[in-house]
Formats: structure tokens, sequence, C-alpha cells
């Protein structure tokens, strides 16, 4: 499955769990998910299954953790 320009990517954490949709983008409507993963806890092995899929969804995974440990370096960012 590829990703459009489209679509979105929408994360929502309940309690203990990170719920991911991938969804087409629209106004004032409801779009079915063309993808959905639930992470329980704080799993790694869940997390990396969730980043082969991004993989294989056409996401650039590698350049991703390259700039996520770039950020890390960061003093400036405590907004998170």
């Amino acid at each position: 499955m590829a990703v459009d320009k489209d679509d979105i990517m929408v994360v929502k954490r309940q309690h203990d769990r990170m719920k991911v949709k991938i969804v087409k983008s629209a106004k004032n409507d409801w779009s079915p998910a063309k993808y959905e993963k639930i992470i329980k806890g704080k799993d790694f092995n869940l997390l990396a299954f969730f980043f082969y899929d991004l993989h294989n969804m056409g996401y650039n995974i590698e350049k991703t953790y390259g700039q996520y440990k770039a950020l890390l370096n960061e003093p400036e960012l405590f907004f998170l």
C-alpha cells in the first residue's frame, strides 16, 4: 500500500496506548482508515513493526531516524 499526497496520519494517545490511523484528507467529511495500528504500552517490538509498515508504505524511515538522532542533541527543543 502506497501513501498518497492527500493522506494524513492521525496519532492519538489513549491511556497507555498509541492509536495510529492513516486516512484521506477531506474537509467536513469522514474518511475510513486506510491503515490502523494500536501500540499497547511502550512495546518497542510493536513500534518496530509500525516503522516497518511505514517503510513499506513509502515513508523514509532511515532519514527520519537520522533526523531523530540529531534532535536528541539539540538543547533548545524542550517543548516535548
